[in-house]
């Protein structure tokens, strides 16, 4: 049962949980009074804000509550996505269902055609398989379309960062920050110079790489 004046955040990205199962807000639909929930499977369901307000069962999570009261600003929601990414934060989010769950639409009721591929089944390929299956996948794409749609340069890390982004914040949470619309005040950093940052705290670069790294941060402030 939720504790007396706990707050249930519905806000995309929030996490509540359900009948001791924890779900992520993807996106609200407020004229409609529902809420688009995404389990960690990939597994959805949309329900009432009345449902989850009267449903005994149904309290905030404590992760995403206490990243809340330290952000200091409102998450990232699909509404910040500039106009025609929507589409490309929806087909990355298809490779990454099929990754988690075999199924493009993450819902093995509603299988596409030939799914689950055997590369994909998670009955007979392991999650890791599926990670370096689907990077492979993704390399081979032309390279011009490829860049169009999002999907270049894309490795088993990316795939991980991205997973961990959908699980944080949803379908937003696969978007670059470049996607995004500026909520001024924030210096930003080109998606580039953020991997060569990552790849220098995990150790993976040469020293001359930090130093690019840092004058194209300067640059870029």
């Amino acid at each position: 049962m939720r504790p007396a004046g706990a707050v249930l955040d519905l806000s995309p990205g929030a996490a509540v949980v359900l009948d001791g199962t924890e779900w992520t807000v993807e996106r609200r639909e407020p004229h409609l009074g529902r809420v688009h929930l995404v389990a960690s499977d990939g597994v959805r369901q949309q329900v009432s804000f009345r449902f989850l307000a009267n449903h005994p069962a149904c309290q905030p999570s404590s992760r995403t509550a206490s990243a809340g009261a330290d952000r200091g600003r409102q998450a990232k929601a699909v509404e910040d996505l500039k106009e025609g990414r929507l589409e490309l934060v929806e087909l990355r989010m298809a490779h990454l269902l099929e990754v988690a769950t075999g199924f493009r639409s993450g819902d093995p009721l509603r299988p596409g055609p030939g799914e689950p591929k055997p590369e994909y089944d998670p009955d007979a390929t392991t999650l890791t398989g599926r990670h370096r299956a689907k990077a492979v996948e993704l390399a081979a794409l032309d390279r011009q379309q490829a860049k169009l749609l999002g999907l270049d340069a894309v490795s088993v890390h990316t795939l991980i960062r991205w997973e961990t982004g959908r699980r944080k914040f949803g379908l937003v949470g696969c978007a670059d920050d470049r996607w995004l619309r500026e909520s001024g005040g924030h210096r930003t950093v080109s998606e580039e110079v953020r991997e060569a940052i990552l790849a220098v705290r995990e150790g993976g670069t040469t020293e001359a790489s930090a130093r690019h790294a840092a004058a194209s941060t300067r640059a870029s402030g």
